[in-house]
C-alpha cells in the first residue's frame, strides 16, 4: 500500500527477498561515492527506478570518509516516494533525529557540536528551536526583507557593467553571504564575512576535492565548523553586553520557557545557520541562473508577467534544484513503511531530491514549469517539527534575486556548462560562467 506508515503490530507482507543483503547493480548503488559524481538527472534515473519498483529499499553503508564503515556498519533504508517522506518526517515520535541527520555517520560529539536542534528530539528540540524562533519575530523579519531587496539592487549595481563573469561567485554567493554577515554582526566585505562564506561551502562539501583541499572528510567538516564558530562566539560575547539589531544579539538574548542558550548551543546554531541556511540559499540562486538558461521559454514567461508569476517561479526553482538532497531519521520502534518492515534502530534516509520528482505528486516532474500549481515540494523538508525555520528568508532572497537580475540583466546567459559539487547532501554548484549586456541603472 503506497504511502503508509503503520505500527509494530501491523502484519507484514514483504515482497523483497533478503533485503538486508542488497546487490544493486552499479547504476543503482546510491551508497557508492562514484554515484554522486553523476549529473543530477542521471541520478534521478536511479531514484525513479526505486520509486517505481522498490520505494523503500535497503542499501549498504555509504562509502563514507566522515566515519569510514566496516563490515559490521549497518546500511540504511532509502525512502524515495513523496508521500512516504512526508509521513516519516511528520512522525517525530517513531522516527527520531537525535541519532544523526545524515546518511553518513560521524562521531556523536561532532554531530552535537554542529547541528543544533536539527539533531534533537522532544523537549530539547522544542526549547532550543523555541529560543531561536524568538529572533524571527514579524518585526525582525520585516526589517530583513527590506534589507534583502536593497542588497539585491546593490549587487546588480556592482556587477552589471562587467558584462561577464562567474555569476555564482559574483552574485549567488554574495547575496546570502552579506545577509549572513549581518546575522553574525560582522561587516560586509570584511575578512570575517569571507571566512564565513568559504567555511559554509566547504563544511557541507566534504566529498568534493575543491572544498576538501586535500583533507579527509571529517577534518574538512570539523575545521570549517570551527572557523564559523570562532567568529560567532566572539560576537556573542560582545552582544551579551551590548545588544544590537542583528541575529547574534537576538539569539544570545532570547528566552523561551525561561531558558537561554548555553555557549555550546549558540556555537552549534551558528554553524548550522552558516551552512544549512547560507550555503543552501547560495546554491538555490546558482541553480536559478542555470534553470532559466536551460529553459528560455520559462524566462520569457517570467518577464512577460514578473509580478504575477514570480512567486510560483521561486517555488519551482526550489523544487527542481532540491538544494538539500536528503535528511535521515532513525526508527525508534519497529514500524512498517509502504509495506516494508523496518526495525527499531534502523536508519531511514528521506530523499527529498527523489520526492520532488515523484510522478505521483508532480505532473511531468522533469519539466521546469514556473506556473506549476500546486507545488508541494520538499526543498525545506517534508514537514513536521523539523521544517526549516528559515524558509521565508530563503524564499525572499531567491525572489529578490530573480526580480532584480532578470529585470536589469534580462539577457543573462551561461557561456559554459556549470560546475557542480560532488556531494550527497547539498546539490551544490561551484561556478557558472555567464555573460549579459552591460547597462547602467536607469535614473
Amino acid at each position: 500500500m503506497v504511502g503508509t506508515v503503520q505500527g509494530e503490530d501491523t502484519p507484514v507482507m514483504s515482497t523483497q527477498v533478503d533485503v538486508r543483503r542488497p546487490s544493486w547493480s552499479p547504476e543503482h548503488d546510491i551508497a557508492a561515492r562514484s554515484f554522486w559524481e553523476k549529473p543530477f538527472l542521471e541520478r534521478d534515473d536511479t531514484f525513479r527506478f526505486f520509486r517505481e519498483n522498490h520505494p523503500v529499499s535497503y542499501h549498504r553503508a555509504y562509502e563514507s570518509t566522515l566515519l569510514p564503515p566496516d563490515e559490521d556498519t549497518p546500511g540504511f533504508w532509502a525512502i524515495t516516494k513523496w508521500e512516504d517522506c512526508r509521513r516519516v518526517s511528520r512522525d517525530a515520535e517513531t522516527f527520531i533525529s537525535g541519532k544523526g541527520i545524515l546518511m553518513e555517520d560521524m562521531p556523536e560529539v561532532v554531530t552535537l557540536a554542529t547541528t543544533s536542534f536539527l539533531a534533537m528530539d522532544g523537549v530539547d528540540h522544542r526549547q532550543v528551536r523555541g529560543i531561536v524562533s524568538q529572533a524571527f519575530t514579524p518585526r525582525n523579519v520585516r526589517k530583513i526583507d527590506d534589507w534583502i531587496n536593497g542588497l539585491a539592487t546593490e549587487l546588480v549595481d556592482e556587477i552589471i557593467e562587467r558584462g561577464e563573469g562567474d555569476i555564482v561567485d559574483l552574485y549567488a554567493k554574495q547575496l546570502p553571504g552579506r545577509i549572513f554577515a549581518f546575522f553574525f554582526g560582522v561587516d560586509a566585505g570584511s575578512d570575517d564575512m569571507y571566512t564565513i562564506m568559504e567555511a559554509a561551502e566547504r563544511m557541507l562539501a566534504w566529498d568534493d576535492p575543491n572544498c576538501a583541499l586535500g583533507r579527509d572528510a571529517l577534518t574538512t567538516f570539523a575545521e570549517e565548523a570551527d572557523r564559523i564558530q570562532s567568529i560567532a562566539m566572539a560576537r556573542a560575547d560582545h552582544y551579551r553586553e551590548h545588544p544590537a539589531e542583528n541575529l547574534v544579539s537576538w539569539v544570545v538574548n532570547a528566552k523561551f520557557e525561561d531558558r537561554t542558550l548555553d555557549d555550546w548551543e549558540i556555537a552549534a546554531f551558528f554553524s548550522l545557520l552558516a551552512s544549512a541556511a547560507n550555503d543552501t540559499t547560495r546554491h538555490s540562486i546558482g541553480h536559478m541562473f542555470r534553470l532559466f538558461d536551460e529553459n528560455p521559454d520559462q524566462l520569457a514567461l517570467l518577464r512577460e508577467d514578473m509580478d504575477g508569476r514570480i512567486d510560483t517561479a521561486v517555488e519551482e526553482v526550489l523544487r527542481y534544484a532540491s538544494p538539500v538532497q536528503h535528511f535521515r531519521r532513525t526508527a525508534a520502534k519497529d514500524v512498517v513503511v509502504n509495506g516494508q518492515e523496518i526495525k527499531a534502530g534502523d536508519k531511514c534516509v528521506l530523499w527529498y531530491c527523489s520526492g520532488n520528482f515523484d510522478e505521483d505528486q508532480f505532473d511531468e516532474p522533469r519539466r521546469f514549469d514556473i506556473q506549476r500549481k500546486p507545488n508541494r515540494h520538499m526543498a525545506f523538508g517534508a514537514g513536521g517539527p523539523h521544517f526549516c525555520i528559515g524558509s521565508a528568508l530563503g524564499r525572499q532572497m531567491i525572489k529578490a534575486s530573480m526580480q532584480e537580475v532578470y529585470t536589469r540583466m534580462p539577457d543573462l546567459h551561461l557561456t559554459a556548462p556549470p560546475e557542480f559539487q560532488i556531494n550527497n547532501f547539498i546539490h551544490g554548484i561551484h561556478a557558472a560562467q555567464a555573460a549579459w549586456t552591460p547597462s547602467k541603472r536607469s535614473a
